[in-house]
């Protein structure tokens, strides 16, 4: 009797962390994606907008792309999420 409630233990503990792993490698994939799309859209800032400026911030809370010239914001723009 006691060796059906061990294999039990054992199965019960075997699928939570079966469960775990599978909720730790979504939430991982989805963590990798957000960052390559923010490194994308900073690329996308640095190279397509502000090319022909000296510096450039992208902010990625408002998703706005801002060129400076001597220190001074001269070109700013929107971009929205694909």
């Amino acid at each position: 009797m006691e060796e059906k409630k061990q294999n039990n233990k054992w199965k019960k503990i075997g699928i939570i962390f079966i469960i775990l792993f599978v909720i730790e490698s979504i939430l991982l994939i989805y963590i990798f994606r957000a960052g390559a799309n923010m490194i994308e859209k900073e690329n996308e800032c640095a190279v397509n907008i502000c090319r022909e400026y000296n510096t450039y911030y992208y902010d990625m809370y408002e998703y706005m792309c801002y060129c400076y010239e001597n220190h001074e914001i001269v070109y700013s723009e929107y971009m929205r999420w694909k």
